[in-house]
């Protein structure tokens, strides 16, 4: 087991040490099986991570708010560089448990993101905006102390305004990626530690510098909301 998480972590850290233009964040898939629970993620991706928080507002439905951060230094082809993101969405969804811990999730969002990358050698800056729409569902099975599912995310990514050092080159990619997980978590009734894997595909080859990997492991908190009633 320990092994594993090492290798998740190692491969994730790769991965987050190149020029892509995108760079697809965690999947939030909570299993969320009862209105006011609330669950919030931090997992590790390189050297940054996922903040994902999910609230069920109602018996069916639901929202999320999910920032990803990467900031790294590595070398590639013999080029030091200092690369990464920021990126927020949000989503809205509905969730319905099918069998007593079999639950279904449907998600809809979008968010906006600065990918970039300087040669630290030149000190040439290159970053590059981006909006995503996504649609996402997910299925798993969740106990008091496990959670293991399959999630699957279809996301249009419109990088629009790329810049040199500030000046905007006009170019712009547009693509739909295809965004398949497995995820898990294990732990005490309120607190885990999580984990996914999964991997990322363009399915038009118009943005071809992408992370194709979703790599993450972390810890996730469970908490309910709900007015306790007087007695």
């Amino acid at each position: 087991m320990k092994k594993a998480l090492l290798l998740i972590f190692i491969v994730s850290l790769f991965f987050s040490c190149t020029s892509f233009i995108y760079y697809p964040n965690g999947i939030n898939a909570p299993l969320l099986q009862e209105k006011d629970e609330l669950q919030v993620n931090l997992a590790i991706k390189g050297l940054g991570g996922d903040i994902q928080g999910a609230y069920a507002f109602s018996n069916h439905f639901s929202t999320q708010l999910n920032i990803n951060m990467l900031d790294v230094f590595g070398n590639e082809f013999g080029v030091a560089h200092n690369s990464g993101q920021y990126y927020g969405e949000a989503a809205i969804g509905y969730y319905a448990s099918i069998t007593p811990g079999f639950v279904f999730e449907a998600y809809l969002g979008t968010g906006h993101g600065t990918t970039f990358f300087r040669n630290t050698n030149t000190d040439v800056l290159r970053t590059t905006d981006y909006h995503k729409i996504y649609a996402q569902l997910d299925a798993g099975f969740r106990t008091k102390n496990f959670k293991i599912g399959l999630a699957f995310r279809e996301a249009f990514v419109n990088a629009y305004k790329e810049k040199i050092d500030g000046v905007v080159t006009g170019d712009q990619y547009m693509d739909t990626f295809f965004e398949p997980v497995i995820f898990m978590a294990l732990g005490g009734k309120k607190y885990k530690i999580n984990a996914q894997l999964g991997f990322s595909e363009a399915q038009f080859d118009a943005i071809i510098d992408y992370a194709p990997l979703i790599v993450s492991l972390g810890l996730e908190a469970n908490f309910s909301l709900a007015k306790t009633k007087p007695e």
